[in-house]
């Protein structure tokens, strides 16, 4: 039966090759472009090898400071110093994990008499390692011991340990950054620029940089960021209160300043979106995506609504025919759900592979910045950040039950119609 069903849906496409494959078209890009949607925003903030945390983690971009009391909104911004990370999130005890991170900066590696190039340094602690999962093709992350000895060591990308070494397995070479010799420790793939929390091409202790000494406005200012790994989910709230807390105290010994927040720390898609000062709108931004999915779902399910009841009107004399020789209602609307089945099934794998092309394809548009322009690194996309099986399965089966009502509702107005008035086609 279902084979009957398979060549008469096949001998329809064919029938009707233009109004059948602008059907299929029609909805492969329109599940094309809410995944191309999805994969944008799930590259940015779902669990991906090396941000496997993204969901329990709460992070701390910037700073700011004023006098105290200043109630006239001036302030000054920027990246924390050390001394202000190790006081207001290393010493937090509900969370997990607490690691201070630079913001990605260039700097000359070179072998002496050999191979050089401009990379993207990063400077942390041994909790970065804990925090970020990296995949270590060699050696292993510098230990809390090297950062509190200030010892010169480095975790490279592997790219740069081939355009340098020539190979991979390089723990215990040496390399020069910006003239400064440091010790290999351990080679890890390369990371995607999507990655922003975690992305470099070298990371050091920052006892053995500049980040340490590199300070400004009474000591509060500086190059880090926070990046605050929780026990779980349910523990932000609890982990917030602390950080408050914890301010407070700082700034009871600080000489006539004090630091602030604003609203931070934040989520990962609150983080995402925060731009220096500016708390963003999180309810905005959400309102908007839904918007434009809402957009993509419903004007090409009205267009392929329209052409698929053209497509049954034309029908209506067969099912007229089929009901005459003793076809029952039920294998007419079998006969219907198959066949859209089949054609939505055709439909839905050529956009999941569209998306996919257009995603690579597009992807110095999609991802492309300012900041991603900086560095030295690539946009890469990994499989796990690519495949979103829920939200495939939600829109092929929006695109479902939209062909199926504009094709099931006349099937099933026919086969209770009189059979004379079925086989001329009237409605």
């Amino acid at each position: 039966m279902f084979t009957q069903y398979f060549k008469q849906a096949l001998w329809h496409l064919r029938e009707n090759p233009v109004i059948s494959w602008i059907s299929v078209l029609g909805t492969a890009l329109s599940i094309c472009m809410i995944m191309v949607i999805v994969i944008t925003l799930r590259v940015r903030t779902a669990d991906c090898e090396p941000e496997v945390n993204r969901s329990r983690s709460l992070y701390v971009p910037n700073m700011s400071y004023r006098a105290k009391g200043d109630t006239s909104g001036s302030s000054a911004n920027s990246r924390m110093s050390v001394q202000t990370g190790r006081e207001c999130f290393k010493a937090l005890t509900t969370a997990e994990a607490v690691t201070l991170v630079s913001q990605p900066g260039k700097v000359r590696a070179s072998l002496p008499a050999g191979a050089k190039m401009t990379i993207d340094k990063v400077e942390t602690d041994e909790a970065f390692w804990h925090i970020f999962r990296f995949r270590f093709l060699d050696g292993k992350p510098f230990t809390g011991a090297d950062v509190q000895s200030g010892l010169p060591r480095a975790v490279i990308a592997a790219s740069v340990a081939r355009r340098l070494f020539g190979r991979t397995d390089v723990t215990g070479q040496h390399l020069e950054l910006n003239h400064v010799d440091f010790q290999v420790c351990g080679v890890v793939a390369d990371v995607s620029m999507l990655a922003t929390d975690a992305y470099a091409q070298v990371w050091i202790p920052y006892t053995a940089g500049d980040a340490e000494a590199s300070t400004w406005g009474y000591n509060l200012m500086g190059q880090m960021r926070a990046v605050i790994l929780a026990r779980s989910a349910d523990d932000f709230p609890a982990i917030r209160e602390e950080c408050e807390r914890l301010r407070q105290k700082y700034n009871d010994v600080q000489d006539g300043v004090e630091v602030f927040y604003r609203g931070q720390p934040d989520t990962q898609f609150t983080h995402l979106y925060r731009s220096w000062s500016q708390v963003p709108d999180v309810q905005r931004v959400l309102l908007r995506y839904l918007v434009v999915i809402l957009i993509l779902f419903i004007v090409p399910a009205i267009n392929l609504s329209s052409m698929t009841l053209s497509r049954m009107r034309r029908r209506m004399a067969e099912i007229g025919v089929r009901k005459a020789f003793g076809a029952t209602a039920n294998e007419l609307l079998r006969q219907v759900f198959v066949e859209n089945l089949m054609l939505t099934c055709l439909a839905g794998l050529l956009g999941l592979l569209l998306s996919y092309a257009a995603t690579f394809v597009l992807n110095g548009f999609l991802f492309g910045n300012s900041i991603n322009a900086y560095y030295s690194g690539e946009t890469t996309l990994t499989a796990g950040a690519l495949l979103s099986p829920w939200i495939f399965l939600v829109a092929f089966a929006f695109c479902l039950l939209m062909n199926l009502l504009s094709a099931g509702i006349p099937a099933w107005r026919a086969s209770r119609m009189n059979i004379v008035e079925a086989i001329n086609g009237k409605m």
